[in-house]
């Protein structure tokens, strides 16, 4: 089968790592894949090595009251060239250029929700109020138009799911399939761990709740109870988060890493994993925290509700108070037992979250268009 996936970009991120995850599965399996990216960016070099991998450049510029520019003429060599089975988009991007595009008749098309798209919202008098609602809602309706009749969506958690349900035509049929990783590579350390540390990973933007997770460090200093925030990620609120670090005095409970390509290494030597989003589609990085026997600590972030199983395999915090947070944190700091008991429940939830399952899976979406 060929099958092209379509994304934005290649930056730091969810919808990206398992994208590229599908595709090195999909090839691996033996299948001809091809990975098309809109714009150059790429932290995943190490993954691309391995793929057919290309970067096309294209121009969509849409206008309420003036004529649209388009230029999709790479996309669409790229297509006709590769003549898929399956076009399968991540991102709205991807969905906006598709839509300017023809596709080969036999070709069939895959829209995964990563998150709740906001320009997938159906029509509201509310559109009229704002510039910005009433645009979405006219890139909607050209994306809508011009997908085909063969196309199936895929929704990554039951909140996902419903958002789908309320905004595409009934003749797209959904289907929910929760995320999927690299078992391979997310496994425990056989060695007891002695470091007091805890990681959290994600962008550093606002809607990750990284300024609760480093007021629950602060109150965790106040009651003297040390341990480290290991911080992965990058974005525009790192200066201010650690000017807040410096404010509350806990340089030594946070430490920034920035983006890592090997985040199993920082899971692996934790005791814990924290996650403070106050929204969260699915929640990629909880399964692999759990996958290296990590239990989490975690918000309510509306799609990780189906993956954290209360005093299971973790906690959910469903207030955004970093002194409850606190009192987990510390609660299986000082309960080894407890935190073993967690953690080995946590490894077993992963085990039904493994990439090569996912694609059979994916496999037979395709086949069923």
């Amino acid at each position: 089968m060929k099958i092209l996936h379509l994304i934005p970009t290649l930056n730091k991120g969810g919808a990206e790592r398992i994208a590229l995850d599908m595709c090195v599965e999909l090839a691996r399996q033996g299948h001809e894949v091809k990975l098309v990216a809109l714009h150059p960016e790429n932290q995943y070099e190490f993954l691309t090595q391995s793929l057919d991998y290309t970067v096309v450049e294209t121009r969509v510029e849409l206008s309420l009251w003036r004529k649209n520019r388009t230029d999709v003429r790479a996309l669409q060599a790229v297509i006709d060239a590769f003549q898929p089975d399956v076009i399968h988009s991540h991102l709205f991007e991807a969905e906006i250029n598709s839509a300017f595009c023809r596709l080969p008749q036999h070709t069939k098309r895959v829209v995964h929700f990563h998150d709740n798209m906001v320009q997938m919202k159906q029509f509201s008098w509310r559109i009229f109020t704002s510039k910005r609602l009433l645009a979405n809602f006219y890139e909607r309706s050209l994306v809508l138009k011009n997908l085909p009749t063969k196309t199936h969506a895929i929704a990554i958690s039951d909140d996902t799911f419903r958002y789908a349900t309320q905004v595409l035509p009934r003749w797209v049929q959904i289907l929910r399939q929760l995320n999927a990783i690299d078992l391979r590579r997310f496994t425990p350390l056989k060695e007891q761990i002695t470091t007091q540390k805890i990681t959290m990973i994600g962008s550093l933007v606002e809607k990750k709740g990284h300024d609760l997770a480093i007021a629950a460090l602060a109150e965790l200093k106040r009651r003297s109870v040390f341990v480290q925030l290991q911080v992965l990620g990058s974005g525009p609120k790192l200066d201010a988060l650690q000017r807040l670090v410096d404010e509350l005095g806990i340089r030594d409970y946070v430490v920034f890493h920035g983006n890592q390509d090997f985040p199993e290494v920082f899971l692996q030597n934790s005791l814990m994993y924290l996650h403070t989003a106050s929204y969260e589609p699915f929640g990629l990085v909880l399964i692999e925290a759990m996958a290296c026997g990590l239990p989490v600590v975690c918000t309510d972030g509306f799609g990780n509700r189906e993956l954290i199983h209360e005093g299971e395999n973790g906690f959910m915090i469903w207030e955004r108070d970093p002194l409850l947070i606190a009192d987990k944190i510390q609660f299986l700091l000082e309960n080894d037992a407890e935190r073993s008991r967690l953690g080995e429940n946590a490894q077993r939830c992963a085990q039904q979250f493994g990439m090569e399952a996912y694609v059979n899976r994916l496999l037979e979406i395709y086949r069923d268009l």
